[in-house]
């Protein structure tokens, strides 16, 4: 994705949050001790501040580089240095050529509301006082791991501190980096009441005017068969977790007839996190009374989960779609104060109308206690009723929509999204995707559990609403067995968790690189402490995969090739590094194989690719039992562009089969 493509990504992004780009001030914090520096070329950290560039879009972007105990305020990230900012403003350089500064005083001249993203690696805790000393909680101190650990903190952080981190900060993809560090910082603001006027955001306009305010055990007629149902809490002990439950007799008729986070929408029921919405609720749920009703059922159970603790304030409220609030219960959280799970209220049809039952009864065993009751005891088996489910899950099925908005346009297509209303119908089509003049239409389940029929039935329906000539259902997790059938005879195409790993292994283990700059590729070993003998190896082949002669083959006697398009620097047993310049590749010559070897099995090695610019990969092979020699990856040209490509090639018989493999006689 290209940085059009960010900024545009990112605008839209604003435009879902209502947010004023102007009124979202942003300061960069990084950690450039040299021991972290190595981490942050190794995972290519100048990705992450490509994607950090719409940040741009209302000006520069202030940047303070931390050493040790100092603070230094360096050139403006703009603009004009988005993709060189690393290489240019930190990468060896000296950080105190910018002007020393008190990061928890002077720098802070107004009451803007701000937004720290602090990129570190140490412990936070000796910060927090400093910051709670401040008295500022217009400032949101976002803390992000650059090793992609969880960082060290032993004390209780304020609200506006948050703790970030991914497995690889190179892996935070546009739609994690939104998701994780921005829509914390509009959840806060959003979310707490701060001493000064003007917010992010604006809160969606409501009438509140005829709004009823009932009690426990109340029954209140609801008139409305399009509703949202409104759930909100404010907590200092964690997330909680919320789940609409559709019931027929009282009874739940399947796993599927459930509504949360982990499985979006139901039959007449939708899931929405209010989180990342301009409004007071935490959790929505839009709900379509006639359809269900129609459908069986004939009650909608309301329950929150609470494994940190009950939450200080707790309600739930009805509301038309023109944000009428109906009514309002705000439950006692005095007599909850031992339970895990409640059930919050129900929507229950009586004789021709509905009624909300205002109940605020608890359960001390969770989610398990609440399934069991309705008849599925082993519910929680099929779905995880955990907090953690959040991050899980992508963090939700938001952040899997941006994430395969990234992976289609990686794969060459154009990527539509139908609509940006969350309340809006999209037909059972998140994107449509485009290449060649065909229009495909996409249905993603961001799933734990498996993927049931209806996710065929929908995005085969909804395509032609959208003139989609063919179909694409993509998840998570696995497809059930009716829903394999279905989409055999539908001819909708299927994508499991294992044909989405295989898709993202394949473009993550092709890297384009340039031949304007020399390339240095490095061989080592990873985790062993044992001497492990390495040897790399390089084949310069033409069109046919055969060495013109023995000049065409780098190793370990003839270390250089005539061209100068190759050389091996043999340093020490364990590491080996081979340097290349593709601007200097004989003309009979059209791709690079570069082969690998070992003394001993099952050794893990590093390959690592290094411009001393932007591109920084490393790529980690295990040889076989059976055999120590296997092809690393090779160069050559895709498109008219040189790129690298992993490989899973091995020779049983050594670095002599290669070389007959390659046109080599071997003596």
């Amino acid at each position: 994705m290209g940085s059009s493509s960010y900024r545009s990504s990112y605008q839209s992004y604003l435009n879902r949050q209502s947010v004023e780009g102007d009124q979202m001030k942003v300061i960069l914090i990084v950690n450039v001790a040299e021991g972290l520096q190595k981490y942050m070329k190794r995972n290519n950290m100048q990705t992450v501040f490509n994607k950090l560039s719409p940040l741009t879009l209302s000006g520069p972007v202030k940047v303070v580089a931390q050493q040790d105990g100092s603070f230094y305020q360096l050139l403006s990230f703009a603009h004009e240095n988005t993709h060189t900012y690393m290489k240019e403003q930190i990468y060896g350089l000296d950080p105190a050529r910018g002007e020393q500064i008190d990061l928890f005083s002077k720098l802070f001249t107004t009451s803007e509301i701000t937004h720290l993203i602090w990129f570190t690696d140490e412990e936070v805790t000796p910060y927090l006082s400093k910051i709670a000393s401040m008295h500022a909680p217009h400032l949101f101190w976002n803390f992000i791991s650059i090793k992609g650990y969880p960082l060290r903190c032993t004390e209780k952080t304020p609200k506006n501190v948050t703790l970030t981190h991914a497995p690889k900060i190179s892996g935070l993809a546009t739609s994690v980096l939104y998701r994780k560090v921005f829509n914390k910082f509009t959840q806060y603001i959003n979310k707490t009441d701060l001493p000064m006027n003007g917010r992010v955001r604006v809160m969606q306009t409501e009438d509140r005017s005829a709004s009823q305010l009932v009690v426990k055990g109340s029954k209140t007629p609801v008139e409305p068969s399009n509703l949202k149902v409104g759930i909100g809490w404010k907590t200092s002990e964690g997330e909680c977790l919320t789940a609409g439950m559709l019931l027929a007799d009282n009874r739940l008729p399947d796993a599927e007839s459930i509504a949360f986070f982990g499985n979006k929408s139901t039959i007449g029921m939708t899931h929405v996190d209010g989180r990342e919405l301009p409004t007071e609720d935490m959790e929505l749920y839009t709900v379509n009374l006639s359809a269900i009703r129609q459908a069986g059922p004939d009650k909608v159970l309301f329950t929150l989960v609470m494994p940190h603790g009950v939450p200080e304030e707790l309600y739930i409220r009805l509301m038309t779609y023109d944000n009428r609030e109906l009514l309002r219960y705000e439950v006692d959280m005095r007599i909850c104060s031992g339970n895990t799970a409640l059930e919050l209220g129900s929507l229950y049809a009586y004789k021709d109308q509905w009624r909300f039952n205002a109940i605020g009864n608890g359960y001390d065993a969770g989610m398990e206690l609440v399934a069991e009751h309705y008849g599925i005891p082993d519910l929680t088996t099929t779905y995880s009723f955990t907090p953690e489910v959040l991050e899980e899950i992508a963090l939700d099925g938001r952040t899997f929509e941006y994430q395969m908005q990234d992976l289609f346009t990686k794969l060459g297509y154009d990527v539509e999204v139908p609509t940006s209303d969350p309340y809006a119908p999209d037909y059972g089509v998140d994107l449509i995707i485009i290449k060649g003049g065909v229009r495909k239409a996409v249905q993603l389940k961001c799933f734990s559990n498996v993927v049931p029929v209806r996710a065929v039935q929908e995005v085969y329906a909804g395509a032609k609403m959208y003139d989609c000539d063919s179909y694409l259902v993509v998840t998570t997790s696995y497809f059930s067995r009716a829903a394999l059938q279905m989409a055999e005879q539908l001819g909708v195409e299927v994508w499991d968790k294992t044909q989405l790993t295989k898709t993202e292994d394949r473009l993550r283990s092709r890297i384009g690189v340039s031949p304007e700059h020399e390339l240095k590729l490095k061989l080592s070993k990873l985790d062993s402490e044992d001497e492990v003998d390495i040897d790399i190896s390089a084949f310069l082949v033409n069109e046919y995969d055969r060495c013109a002669g023995e000049d065409d083959f780098v190793f370990y006697n003839q270390p250089d090739h005539p061209s100068g398009c190759v050389k091996l620097i043999n340093d020490n047993v364990w590491e080996k590094l081979l340097i290349l310049d593709l601007a200097k590749l004989p003309a009979h010559c059209t791709r690079i194989v570069v082969v690998g070897s070992l003394d001993t099995y099952k050794r893990k090695v590093e390959l690592t690719i290094d411009n001393e610019l932007d591109l920084y990969h490393t790529f980690e092979y295990m040889p076989s039992a059976v055999c120590d020699t296997l092809v690393l990856g090779q160069f050559r040209k895709i498109d008219g562009e040189w790129a690298f490509t992993t490989s899973e090639t091995y020779f049983a018989g050594g670095l002599e089969e290669a070389c007959r493999a390659y046109g080599l006689e071997v003596g």
